[in-house]
């Protein structure tokens, strides 16, 4: 199987993760990472779950909305694990989806 890679790259103290995918998501996840970064910097205006699905929904196929629904769930992971855990590896993580 070709796979196309996604990178998330460390942040917050909290290591990247690389995901496979079977097409060319690499748009979306970025986005999805994008957005969720802006949710973190703007105070968090809004409820998380509205601005995730408002924006997901636009995307066009379902491996689109999936992967934008990882890259900003993954961004939002690496906040909270920080919170939770000082001490983390800076190894990036790799998946396949």
């Amino acid at each position: 199987m070709n796979s196309v890679m996604t990178c998330l790259p460390p942040n917050d103290g909290h290591p990247g993760v690389e995901i496979a995918w079977a097409a060319d998501c690499r748009e979306a996840f970025n986005q999805g990472v994008r957005l969720a970064q802006t949710w973190l910097d703007n105070a968090r205006s809004g409820w998380l779950w509205a601005v995730m699905i408002a924006e997901r929904d636009l995307l066009p196929c379902p491996i689109e909305r999936r992967a934008f629904e990882v890259g900003f769930l993954s961004r939002i992971h690496q906040r909270i694990s920080t919170k939770n855990q000082r001490e983390t590896p800076t190894r990036p993580i790799s998946h396949q989806l």
